[in-house]
């Protein structure tokens, strides 16, 4: 969760962007991106999109709904034309509490997971994750991902967007902002948390801090996104508020996705706030973020360099994008503008 703390913070961060500055780019294949036209998946009182790709090819997407005096809901739309037209499918609610953060993840076996944040604020923080067996047309409850029933009124101490990853051996990860540790000695007023699943989000290992402040403090590490990498291993990216409004990205690479090296991880040039990462069947990997920018890395994300143009020309917003691989070739950010989810394609070479 994406909030900022007292002024005086940047000492963390200044030794992570002296450690970015010495991993300086290195020379490598250019790759071009021009953006040609868009698609509107949910057109009013909407916002955070995310997608995901059936095995038939059709695309599913998730998005939050606002309603006037009443709790917000997910929609889960369609695209049977490589996500040039939506349509409406199915949606979730509960009645009382506050959802929002949908993630959509389609497991081996075609079962589709909706994740997502859920709470009474300040009384009822907890991640839910829902399954569909008929295409999403209808969801059930399957399991609490992590939860906080206790926070005495206090609205910093929830558990806040889960993403979903699939490891080596059917291994199921999620990792997710969690201020649950902000009232322990030494104090993390917020950390990157990591679970792990063997039977498909039914039941849930123990709680991991994968990135943390070293040695406690005001640092709120957060809004992780992991992928894998195509030299092998896994990329994690997140935010890191602080006394910068706009929240610095850097980002972490593990060799399995579960074992993480300490500390806050690398800066990412041109990215702040929310960030949001993905590998192409190419070869190439694309991240981007609220600054709506669009950057590139061709080496497994060991150097990333920034899109000339951007996706989305919005400038730093909470917007809250996402990128995705559409066909070879192709991509899409995905993107709240003006009260609407919206995609921008886009082609590569």
């Amino acid at each position: 969760m994406a909030l900022i703390a007292a002024p005086a913070l940047a000492r963390g961060l200044r030794a992570v962007l002296i450690a970015g500055l010495l991993a300086a780019a290195l020379p490598v294949a250019a790759v071009d991106v021009q953006w040609h036209g868009t698609a509107t998946v949910d057109a009013e009182n909407a916002g955070w999109g995310r997608m995901a790709r059936l095995a038939d090819g059709h695309w599913l997407a998730v998005t939050t709904r606002f309603h006037a005096g009443q709790p917000t809901t997910l929609q889960v739309s369609a695209s049977t034309d490589n996500a040039r037209s939506w349509q409406p499918l199915s949606s979730v609610a509960e009645p009382g509490r506050m959802i929002d953060n949908g993630e959509l993840f389609v497991l081996p076996d075609g079962r589709i997971l909706l994740a997502m944040r859920s709470l009474i604020e300040g009384s009822s923080y907890r991640l839910h994750l829902y399954a569909s067996d008929d295409q999403a047309r209808s969801w059930t409850f399957l399991s609490t991902i992590a939860r906080n029933e206790a926070p005495a009124g206090r609205k910093d101490r929830g558990v806040w967007e889960p993403v979903l990853t699939q490891l080596d051996g059917g291994v199921l990860s999620v990792v997710y902002a969690d201020e649950t540790r902000a009232d322990e000695q030494p104090s993390y007023n917020q950390v990157v948390s990591q679970r792990l699943s063997t039977d498909g989000g039914r039941t849930w290992g123990p709680v991991a801090t994968i990135a943390r402040q070293p040695g406690g403090g005001l640092l709120r590490p957060g809004m992780p996104v992991m992928a894998r990498r195509p030299q092998g291993g896994f990329l994690m990216v997140l935010e890191t508020c602080g006394d910068d409004p706009q929240c610095p990205v850097s980002y972490k690479v593990s060799p399995d996705g579960r074992n993480w090296p300490d500390g806050l991880g690398t800066p990412l040039a041109d990215q702040r706030c929310g960030p949001h990462v993905m590998a192409t069947r190419s070869g190439t990997m694309f991240v981007t973020s609220c600054a709506n920018a669009v950057s590139w890395s061709s080496d497994s994300g060991a150097h990333w360099q920034r899109v000339p143009d951007p996706a989305w020309p919005l400038g730093f917003r909470h917007s809250w994008p996402a990128v995705v691989e559409l066909g070879p070739g192709e991509i899409g950010v995905i993107n709240s503008v003006d009260g609407a989810v919206k995609i921008r394609f886009g082609t590569y070479h």
